[in-house]
């Protein structure tokens, strides 16, 4: 992307490639956290012990050097650590606040994708593998238990209790 700025000259800004699609099970750590100006999204830059890394949406709970890692199971102790995760819907706690949600498996990310959003799991059918998810909108809608979310907010959460009261803000 070239920008053109008032002394006329050009601004290389690099496009960052968000994975909307992560599903690996090898844990990883949060080596930075970057702010994409135009867009409002906090990214964590992971680093996964294969050598790979990769830009992930970043939560509140997200901090330099915490672990992020595939929830396979509910644990005994607490329900949210120090450290980000990813589950499969039906292995998330019902009623608690949850975001980047997949509406089919593998699509990537699609719901609650924007700063400060959450949205909550408030039926989960293992019979018709379906889960029913109350939407930031309100909206209720059905997705699949095999889809893959966060756990907790979206980062930056007071960029919706800003408002735009002028032009240019």
């Amino acid at each position: 992307m070239v920008v053109r700025t008032k002394s006329s000259t050009l601004l290389r800004i690099k496009l960052l490639k968000i994975n909307y699609t992560f599903r690996t099970k090898e844990p990883g750590f949060v080596s930075t956290l970057k702010l994409v100006p135009f867009s409002n999204k906090l990214l964590s830059l992971v680093h996964f012990m294969s050598g790979g890394c990769s830009y992930l949406p970043a939560l509140d709970t997200t901090k330099v050097f915490s672990v992020l890692s595939f929830r396979a199971r509910r644990p005994l102790h607490s329900l949210f650590n120090k450290y980000a995760q990813f589950a499969l819907i039906h292995k998330a706690p019902l009623f608690r606040k949850v975001s980047n949600l997949e509406l089919i498996p593998n699509k990537g990310m699609q719901y609650a994708r924007s700063a400060g959003t959450s949205a909550k799991i408030i039926k989960v059918d293992l019979t018709n593998h379906t889960a029913f998810v109350k939407l930031p909108s309100g909206v209720r809608k059905f997705f699949s238990v095999y889809s893959s979310l966060m756990l907790g907010p979206s980062a930056l959460k007071l960029k919706r209790k800003t408002s735009n009261t002028r032009s240019g803000f």
